[in-house]
């Protein structure tokens, strides 16, 4: 019963979705053209980029697409995540060899973690948490952590399909001041509280990775770039300022960030 009526809940909001979907014009000013591939391009909150290549070379902009430092391991393998939540200092996870790399502003190491000391847990994904401490989720154990700055253990929500009934297939996190974002790709976004206690369900699919404004989620679904208020359940299409095919596109504040086949173009986001 419980079942039929969360799939009973889950419909009638999506259907509440398509009645209130419309089209939301943006106005933008374009700002730089970056001549590179990429595989994720993230934007922090003072309107800087940050591009992961191919290579897993990270590359630095500053908010008018200036070039500013670079920053190359070879021994972890591919970069599977990067957050800039905090423009003071940037993760990186590399997934493969669950190894945690943290950055400062320049792109200097300050701080590495593993997590393959301990074989009971996976690593899926990581975050930023606040207090320069992170929040993790291992898969094995289906259960989301935070851990302080020095990597120890500070707060776990226990297994979350014991406790809330879902067996989570994530594949992305992001945190603000209030909640953690979990893209479970089968069900939506899963949010959960600061204290990791599960909060509610955005009936919304990405692709993969997503942003959060304030109450917004900005994503891409096919090969459109949606909005998606937390709160109102309402859903619109974000008009871009390019018609070519593009792969991806990130919205932060007042900076937006278009990914091409073979380039990068930042645009200033004059009102919304």
């Amino acid at each position: 019963m419980r079942k039929r009526n969360n799939l009973l809940f889950q419909t009638i909001i999506v259907f509440m979705m398509m009645l209130s979907l419309k089209v939301t014009a943006q106005e933008y000013q374009f700002i730089a053209k970056i001549d590179t591939a990429a595989k994720m391009v993230n934007l922090d909150n003072l309107g800087n980029l940050f591009v992961v290549t191919p290579k897993n070379e990270l590359l630095k902009f500053n908010p008018q697409g200036k070039f500013l430092w670079n920053y190359t391991n070879k021994t972890f393998g591919d970069i599977s995540q990067i957050d800039v939540t905090d423009p003071l200092r940037v993760i990186l996870y590399y997934e493969g060899y669950q190894q945690i790399v943290v950055l400062n502003n320049n792109l200097s190491e300050i701080s590495k973690f593993t997590f393959n000391q301990n074989p009971n847990q996976q690593i899926t994904l990581v975050a930023s948490a606040n207090n320069n401490g992170f929040w993790v989720y291992d898969q094995i154990n289906r259960e989301l952590r935070k851990l302080t700055n020095n990597f120890i253990d500070d707060l776990n929500s226990g297994n979350i399909y014991q406790r809330n009934g879902f067996d989570m297939q994530a594949n992305f996190m992001l945190t603000d001041d209030q909640y953690i974002y979990i893209n479970d790709k089968k069900e939506g976004i899963r949010i959960f509280d600061r204290f990791g206690n599960f909060f509610k369900t955005a009936i919304i699919f990405p692709k993969n990775n997503f942003e959060v404004n304030d109450n917004d989620i900005y994503f891409m679904k096919d090969s459109t770039f949606m909005k998606y208020n937390i709160n109102t359940y309402h859903l619109s299409k974000i008009d871009l300022p390019i018609q070519e095919t593009f792969i991806d596109a990130s919205l932060r504040f007042s900076r937006l960030v278009i990914l091409k086949e073979n380039d990068i173009t930042l645009w200033a986001v004059k009102n919304d």
